[in-house]
């Protein structure tokens, strides 16, 4: 008991900024299906627990863990949220790891995990929603940890190598961390620049190699590589920031940019010392990785709040330089923030909204309809999908509402959950066919049944007319029966 208390006050200010983030997460738990990705993450975890085989027969266009951890989650919003903070309060530990391991007092390694434990757990940059830049970074961290200090081995670099490549497994941009390594050996440790390089490489390609040997196994390695990787390359630059034009905001822009603030950060690298010149160069490769595609959705920018977390305490805790590159990085992270565009979301209103709900000033249907209008609605297309057909039915959703496959408990009849996913891969032959020959037994449209040509067709001559709910229209397919209801 003795040992328990003195490790208590040995470790109290760490445990306070645990005990805060896990407060903070709460109200997570209690959120509604809304968030439309989460849906999406939702629906290919039953998939998966139905024994679909991923890519092939259920798509989306990231890499294969964030689908197995909402697997594991058994595709429930709750277990979901509750995997996340625990997965980020092992996070904000890492980050205290981090910083002492890179040589923080104390007290300043627990100001940088405390900044981290905020900027993650707060809903400003979506810190709330289970996106795979949250679970990336836990790998990316332990992977510094492993690789940073003097003369490490070839084992350590390939195992810091091979927490990348599991991080990039979330998530394609994490991948560009890598060569914040390279770049700091160039400067700092040259010697067997290239050896230490190649091993770097062959353990970030280690996990990737590993989950393309088992997609090849299973008979969807074509329909992986497509999805994963190759389908992500277009995205690159397709948004750019509103009015911004081309020039900077173009990804060549962005590329010159990276050059531009590299250059001096590694030219300046002995003056700077080992520690800053790592923070800049990971914080502008980080940005750079975060910015790939030009989309303004809050949840990239979680990709640099570790080396944030690290530069934010040299502001007041810092050397002369440390205050310099600290004031850099900030001055840097809300330029971009402003010129791309990228949303936020309010964080006193979120917590103020789940207290009003927990202590009775606000019903259920108010609490859900703060998140988006289109909750309440979809509850109810779901309740009533869930009346009409049996848990083995498949079910099709002319829009982009993924919630009403991850509520219902219905799998989808195609292999694509939304619409845009339809449409932006050109799949309007395949997922009309697939209808045409499956019939779910209940379709759901968002209107617009035009532009997926032939589906008016099909359900004037084989559905009827269930109910209409708000902007969504419930089909049932004629001579159905679901729960002894004709």
């Amino acid at each position: 008991m003795k040992k328990i208390l003195v490790w208590i006050e040995k470790n109290e200010w760490m445990l306070v900024v645990v005990s805060v983030g896990i407060l903070l997460r709460i109200p997570s738990l209690f959120e509604p299906h809304w968030y439309g990705d989460e849906e999406i993450y939702l629906t290919i975890g039953q998939a998966i627990n139905s024994g679909l085989k991923l890519y092939q027969q259920i798509h989306d266009n990231k890499p294969p863990l964030l689908y197995l951890m909402a697997a594991l989650s058994n595709g429930e919003l709750f277990w979901f949220k509750f995997c996340l903070m625990i997965w980020n309060t092992l996070a904000i530990v890492t980050m205290y790891k981090l910083a002492r391991k890179l040589g923080f007092v104390k007290k300043k390694a627990i100001a940088s995990a405390g900044i981290f434990m905020a900027l993650t757990s707060l809903p400003f940059l979506e810190g709330n929603i289970a996106n795979a830049e949250i679970f990336f970074l836990l790998p990316a961290m332990l992977a510094v940890i492993i690789l940073w200090g003097k003369n490490i081995s070839l084992k350590h670099i390939f195992v810091g190598g091979l927490f990348l490549g599991i991080g990039a497994l979330f998530k394609m941009p994490i991948l560009l961390e890598a060569g914040v390594w390279p770049l700091y050996w160039l400067i700092f440790e040259p010697k067997r620049w290239w050896s230490k390089s190649l091993i770097l490489a062959a353990g970030v390609l280690m996990p990737i190699g590993l989950s393309c040997v088992y997609y090849w196994w299973e008979g969807s390695l074509k329909a992986y590589l497509v999805a994963a990787w190759a389908q992500n390359l277009p995205y690159l630059s397709s948004w750019k920031a509103s009015g911004s034009g081309d020039g900077i905001f173009s990804l060549k822009g962005r590329l010159v940019v990276l050059i531009a603030l590299l250059a001096p950060i590694l030219g300046l690298g002995k003056r700077l010392g080992k520690n800053l010149t790592f923070y800049l160069t990971w914080f502008v490769i980080g940005l750079f990785s975060a910015l790939l595609s030009g989309r303004p959705y809050p949840h990239y920018l979680v990709q640099i709040i570790p080396v944030l977390s690290l530069l934010v305490p040299e502001l007041w805790i810092g050397e002369k330089y440390g205050r310099k590159a600290a004031v850099l990085a900030i001055v840097l992270a809300v330029i971009t923030f402003n010129a791309y565009g990228f949303y936020n979301y309010p964080v006193i209103q979120y917590y103020q909204n789940f207290l009003e709900w927990t202590w009775g000033k606000k019903d259920r249907h108010n609490y859900f309809e703060w998140f988006d209008r289109q909750v309440n609605a979809n509850y109810g297309v779901a309740s009533l999908v869930s009346q009409i057909s049996f848990p083995g039915d498949r079910l099709f959703v002319w829009g982009d509402q993924p919630s009403i496959y991850a509520l219902s408990r219905r799998l989808p009849a195609t292999k694509y959950t939304v619409k845009y996913h339809i449409k932006d891969f050109k799949a309007e032959g395949y997922s009309i066919s697939e209808i045409a020959n499956s019939l779910p037994r209940v379709i759901v449209s968002y209107g617009e049944e035009d532009s997926l040509p032939g589906l008016q067709s099909v359900l004037l001559s084989r559905y009827m007319l269930v109910a209409k709910i708000s902007n969504a229209a419930v089909f049932r397919l004629y001579n159905s029966v679901a729960h002894g209801k004709d």
